[in-house]
């Protein structure tokens, strides 16, 4: 997404540099989107990250699906989210999530993510040493997020809507 305060990405980056550095070096933290608001810091240290952190700016769309399933970890803290697409497409693509426990991110991901509180960099921290040495946590939590992320085609939506619509009219 858009390098913006609300994506928190000083707080993702502070969490990862503090990660033990074995695992720095066995995985990169790789960072999409294009420069927004308020991002004069944030983008100050991607453009000059530490070792191990990639800044790839603006990505297309097309691209995006196949950079989210090469991923071990998808991770997005977040302090607000109308829906959290991001997060549904990652599951969908069954990479597992490190998401905010805030705003709609618990119900998008309906226990098929680690949740975590995005202002402690403690726990942010945690859960990306959690996930990143236990396989097992992650192959569960791909199973689980494509699972969860099948509620949420087209399809469904649709007829949730006219489901909706058609008791408004009762």
């Amino acid at each position: 997404g858009t390098v913006e305060p609300r994506k928190n990405l000083d707080g993702l980056l502070d969490a990862w540099e503090a990660l033990p550095g074995s695992l720095r070096e066995e995985f990169a933290l790789v960072l999409a989107g294009p420069e927004g608001w308020q991002s004069t810091g944030t983008m100050a240290r991607l453009r000059s990250p530490a070792a191990g952190i990639r800044y790839l700016g603006y990505v297309p769309e097309p691209d995006l699906p196949g950079i989210t399933a090469g991923a071990a970890v998808f991770v997005y803290p977040s302090f607000y989210e109308g829906f959290g697409f991001p997060v549904a497409q990652a599951m969908a693509a069954g990479v597992p999530v490190i998401t905010s426990n805030l705003s709609s991110l618990p119900e998008i991901t309906g226990g098929a993510a680690v949740l975590v509180d995005p202002r402690s960099q403690h726990e942010l921290r945690g859960a990306l040493d959690r996930l990143l040495t236990s396989p097992e946590t992650r192959a569960q939590l791909s199973q689980t997020g494509r699972t969860r992320a099948r509620q949420f085609s087209w399809e469904t939506c649709a007829r949730q809507s006219l489901e909706f619509f058609a008791a408004l009219l009762q």
